[in-house]
């Protein structure tokens, strides 16, 4: 059913012609201001944009504790010098005890039982043996000594802390991220000694000792001293991510990659191919027209994914064109442009504000590092190991309990937003934008908005990333952060059925999007959200 419904639904492999010869500035962006120094840092000591984002992925699980970590995933798109792209895929995996008997529903969304087996530490140490230059024991020097001398906690951190600090307090998480039983206070200096002696432990003996190893050990012990699923076996299958193709399509001549499911790669592409139809149904060109295509096409992606999921094996590998069904978008298009009753849209679920981060990284040989790692929820699971200093995801949340390709099972891979994406010119195929997005559903809303407002609007990086959004959930409610909500877009989308809600400006939940513009005459823009607390630095 799922191929007929969308028949020219792809993977596409990309080993373009020899690499033509042109140098970039260097740069780096990522959700937090000592992580980006970070990358900055191991650039200048001479390694490559694999070297410095992973240097820079490391520091995000020291500086950015409530949206990654050693306990979580991480997906990289890497567009290396000689032109070829690939994914390096590390989502994680249920354990192998994980079923609907041995895990509640309540259970899904923290605790020690709504954990996967964290492949972050595999990931990077992979990625970086495989393809960085210099050494780990100096790729990981800033995450260690960051973890050491500590970094003032910033006004958004002492917020979310602040949310989640019953729950954090009723778990040895409460000792590590709390600050005697409270949320640290703006500019306090926190340190996190426990962490810092895991990754220097990581940085001696390499990620080996997280799997089958002393850290493997204490992992598995703490998770059976409080009633987690998660065993030294579980640990020692965790093997190397995969490398595998993008999901592509193209869009108003451009070449659009991401990464393909359970990753959300192919909602955006698929959100593209909704707008393009959309608007050319439309002849309207206005701020509100484009706002609510957004609206409509981001709530249709994701009440389609519903519907009718897929996995990577549902992709069609034979094309290098690697388009997705024109036909199939119309129709959806066709289908939300429709007068629809109350009854015909699905009931609203429930989104959480979400947490992830990203990263994107550049250096002067064109090699180009798009990376996303989360925890899912605002501080994953909500408990950690007290000893190793990190918190435990809650992943297997997005597995649902009934019958689903994602479904909650032994060794299942849950469900994931992550949609880090490189944008190629049409006529030449040299990159034009690399970028990702943190904030769950509103991940595929936030690059949409930016995507589009550089090609369609043609927006500065800075301004599109900046400019307000809208986001359509599942149901009848559309998210618009101000001052997107003019009184005009209000009234179209209650035309149509929708139930708007006003959010402030810049808004947390909306998302959050570090991206790179790279310019023909090899310099390279950046633009880190101003929604989070991010920095971005290009080295000329």
């Amino acid at each position: 059913m799922r191929a007929m419904l969308m028949p020219n639904l792809e993977r596409v492999e990309l080993d373009g012609p020899a690499a033509s010869v042109w140098q970039r500035h260097e740069a780096v962006v990522t959700a937090f201001p000592n992580a980006t120094e970070a990358g900055v840092e191991i650039l200048r000591a001479g390694g490559n944009a694999i070297d410095a984002a992973v240097a820079a992925a490391w520091a995000l699980c020291v500086c950015e504790p409530s949206a990654s970590g050693l306990g979580g995933q991480t997906v990289l798109l890497v567009r290396f010098a000689d032109d070829r792209i690939r994914i390096i895929d590390g989502h994680s995996r249920a354990p192998a005890a994980a079923s609907l008997d041995t895990i509640k529903a309540g259970q899904q969304r923290r605790g020690y039982r709504s954990c996967t087996i964290p492949s972050t530490p595999a990931t990077l140490d992979w990625a970086h043996r495989k393809y960085g230059v210099l050494s780990r024991e100096t790729v990981m020097a800033p995450a260690i000594r960051i973890a050491e001398e500590g970094y003032p906690i910033t006004p958004l951190q002492h917020r979310q802390a602040r949310w989640v600090a019953d729950d954090l307090r009723a778990s040895p998480a409460g000792e590590l991220f709390l600050q005697d039983g409270l949320p640290p206070e703006i500019g306090h200096m926190f340190r996190q000694p426990e962490l810092a002696g895991t990754l220097r432990r990581l940085a001696d003996f390499g990620t080996e000792d997280f799997y089958h190893g002393g850290i493997a050990r204490q992992i598995a012990a703490d998770m059976r001293a409080a009633g987690g699923l998660i065993t030294e076996e579980d640990l020692a299958s965790c093997g190397p991510p995969a490398q595998v193709e993008p999901v592509s399509t193209s869009y108003r001549g451009h070449r659009i990659l991401s990464i393909p499911p359970p990753s959300g790669g192919l909602q955006l592409l698929f959100a593209l191919n909704i707008i393009a139809q959309i608007s050319a149904t439309n002849s309207e060109s206005s701020d509100d027209s484009w706002h609510e295509a957004i609206a409509l096409a981001s709530s249709a992606v994701f009440r389609e994914r519903e519907l009718r999921p897929l996995l990577p094996d549902d992709l069609i590998p034979q094309s290098r064109q690697g388009r997705l069904s024109e036909d199939y978008a119309r129709q959806v298009a066709d289908s939300i442009l429709a007068p629809q009753s109350t009854k015909e849209l699905a009931t609203d679920s429930a989104e959480e504000p979400g947490d992830t981060t990203h990263l994107s990284v550049c250096d002067r040989d064109g090699i180009i590092v798009v990376l996303t790692q989360s925890i899912q929820s605002v501080f994953g699971a909500k408990v950690a190991h007290r000893d190793l200093g990190f918190l435990y995801n809650n992943y297997l949340c997005t597995c649902p309990r009934l019958s689903h390709p994602y479904e909650l099972g032994p060794g299942c891979r849950p469900r994931s937003n992550m949609a880090p994406t490189l944008v190629l010119q049409g006529a030449t195929g040299r990159p034009l934008l690399a970028l990702g997005a943190a904030g769950s559903r509103r991940i595929i809303s936030a690059i949409l908005h930016v995507l589009s407002g550089v090609i369609d609007l043609g927006l500065d990086i800075t301004d599109a990333v900046a400019a307000p959004r809208v986001h359509g959930l599942v149901g009848r409610k559309v998210w618009i952060e101000r001052p997107a909500a003019s009184n005009a877009l209000l009234a179209r989308l209650r035309a149509r059925n929708r139930i708007p809600i006003v959010k402030s400006r810049l808004n947390f939940a909306m998302g959050s999007v570090n991206a790179l513009q790279l310019m023909t005459d090899g310099s390279a823009k950046g633009a880190a959200d101003p929604r989070r607390d991010g920095l971005v630095e290009v080295l000329s």
